[in-house]
């Protein structure tokens, strides 16, 4: 079994190459803000996994979930299954995750507590404090940058965990609230917004949206073929490939797909 998350975007890229790849835009044009993408492929996931958190690190996917028993785990991309590393204690309902120099930072949603592990070990090597809820974490390689559920983004410092600085993530004049999941890509925040098929692009210096990836039919499609699927929650970037996996809780499946 090929566990190597670079080996099998290549091989799948490299497939995709000499077929007609499916363009899975929605066209909306009189909105010039969404984003035109592309699905390379479509990967197994554990449709028992409650998503909460997805990246990518040292070529591996780990994953963090809430509810039925919080874990983070390493996942297998070929099969979507999960070498268990860590489950929280039953009081914390996992959130959002991402890694900064070798460390795995996780969120619980309502504890105003998150744990700090080893990324190679998994084993627990503190804690930190935050005075909101904890939906989704990131990183831009020098602050931690986290969602409460709010329009407001949070730019923590990563020794204190003392916040330096927020943003409001607008459309326009409107703040978009129920910011959730997020993932740093090439300069940008990408954010899920909790209870839509949307994925956010927003620029981390002002808060503002510029640009959107509508997941309408990826979603529709889930949700006809696997009624117990919920809502989409998981934003991974790989680099090699630079390809996004996308994901949702209870989702039988995570899409590798590309924006054009």
């Amino acid at each position: 079994m090929i566990k190597n998350l670079s080996t099998i975007i290549f091989l799948l890229l490299l497939i995709s190459a000499c077929q007609t790849k499916k363009d899975s835009e929605r066209p909306v044009a009189e909105d010039k803000t969404i984003l035109s993408y592309e699905i390379v492929t479509v990967l197994p996931h554990n449709a028992q996994a409650f998503t909460q958190g997805l990246t990518v690190f040292n070529n591996k996917i780990i994953e963090s979930t809430g509810q039925n028993g919080s874990w983070i785990a390493e996942v297998d991309p070929g099969t979507g299954k999960h070498d268990l590393k860590v489950t929280l204690d039953d009081q914390y309902f996992g959130e959002g995750i991402t890694v900064l120099n070798n460390k795995v930072y996780q969120l619980a949603w309502k504890n105003k507590v998150g744990f700090i592990y080893d990324a190679h070990t998994y084993r627990q090597l503190g804690e930190f404090k935050y005075g909101t809820e904890g939906w989704g974490i990131t990183t831009d390689n020098k602050n931690l940058i986290m969602s409460d559920g709010s329009e407001k983004l949070y730019f923590l410092d990563t020794t204190s965990f003392a916040v330096k600085r927020t943003v409001n993530v607008m459309e326009g004049n409107s703040p978009i609230k129920r910011i959730n999941e997020l993932e740093y890509i090439r300069g940008y925040i990408f954010a899920n917004v909790w209870e839509t098929p949307m994925i956010l692009k927003i620029d981390p210096a002002n808060g503002k949206v510029v640009g959107k990836l509508d997941m309408i039919n990826i979603t529709n499609e889930i949700k006809a073929m696997y009624p117990n699927a919920d809502v989409l929650n998981g934003i991974a970037f790989d680099a090699n490939s630079k390809a996004m996996l996308i994901t949702g809780k209870l989702w039988p499946k995570t899409y590798l797909i590309k924006i054009k």
